[in-house]
Parts: structure tokens; sequence; C-alpha cells
């Protein structure tokens, strides 16, 4: 394949409302294919909040961000000439699919050719990995406006240096405004 162009695009943060049309449609377009679907390469997040995958800019856990070198000078955390040989067919600090989630769908023929009953049919959730029924324990955007529990507010990495007064002004804070990060 020889390609010859390149799309990109710009968020105006000032701008965005959280309503994720940018994600649909980039989801729609670039990863609609068999194992891809855990995969989100544009998404909206709420911050404060661990974010998607989990915890994605712990740059400890991933090992993402610079470091500062003896001699002054600085170098990729994740990178360089021997990190690289060593991790050339793996590397041990991806996202594993838990700190994505399992990628779902639901069962629309239950909906469809139920038989008529007192009570209304209800669709479960289906692994697109496995096939199987499964319990939803997260998922992209998970915590977004306010939706998740405190909890995940509190695992947010950028909140490690705060002292706890900082962090629970934060916390209020986010009760008043919902800050949006489209990435």
């Amino acid at each position: 394949m020889d390609i010859r162009s390149q799309i990109s695009m710009v968020f105006h943060l000032d701008k965005c409302i959280g309503c994720h049309t940018c994600s649909i449609a980039c989801k729609n377009i670039w990863t609609d294919r068999k194992g891809a679907e855990y995969m989100w390469w544009n998404n909206v997040e709420t911050k404060p909040g661990t974010g998607y995958p989990t915890k994605w800019e712990d740059q400890n856990i991933y090992k993402g961000g610079w470091e500062k070198q003896s001699g002054g000078g600085i170098e990729l955390k994740g990178a360089g000439h021997r990190k690289s040989l060593v991790n050339i067919f793996h590397n041990p600090h991806m996202p594993v699919i838990d700190d994505y989630y399992e990628p779902f769908t639901y069962k629309y023929l239950d909906l469809i050719e139920s038989p008529a009953m007192d009570i209304q049919p209800t669709a479960r959730p289906v692994s697109m990995i496995t096939g199987e029924p499964i319990d939803i324990k997260m998922g992209p955007n998970w915590d977004d406006d306010l939706s998740g529990t405190p909890d995940f507010a509190r695992k947010d990495p950028n909140f490690k240096n705060m002292t706890t007064a900082e962090a629970e002004a934060m916390f209020q804070l986010e009760k008043m405004a919902l800050y949006y990060l489209p990435r």
C-alpha cells in the first residue's frame, strides 16, 4: 500500500461538551475490524478520573515520559538502545485487556424473537472475544460525567503529588463543573 496523504485534526478544548461525536465517528471509521473492538483511538474523558485505558497517565506503570540523565540530557523512559533491543518483540509495559475493557455487544435477537410475555425482554451483554454472557465491570468513559464512584476520581494519577486538602478541593470543584479532555 502506497499512502501519500495524511489526515489530522485538532480539538478545541474550550468547545468540547463531552458529546463523544468525535469518538464514535473515529471508532466507526478506523476500528471496525475484528480484533480492534476494544480500541478507541479517539476518546473524551472527564477529569479528574483514571482515564482509558485505566491509569493510562501513570508514567510509572507504562514507562511513559522522560527521564533526566546524569549528563544533564533527557531520554524517553520506555525507549533507548538497550531497552528497545530487549523488548523488540514484546513490550511488558503495555496495558492488558483488563485495563481497557472486555468488548461486548448485546443479544439483540432475544429482543426481536422473544415470545409474548408479561415482562419486557432484555438483551444480555455478550463478550465479543469469547461469545459468552458477561457481567460488565467497566468500559471506556465508565466514570464520565460523575457516573462512576468517587473512587475512580481518587485514583487519578495526577493527584499523586497533591496534599489531601488539595485533592478534596479538586473533587468539590468537579461537582460544580465537568472538565473534558478529548485525546
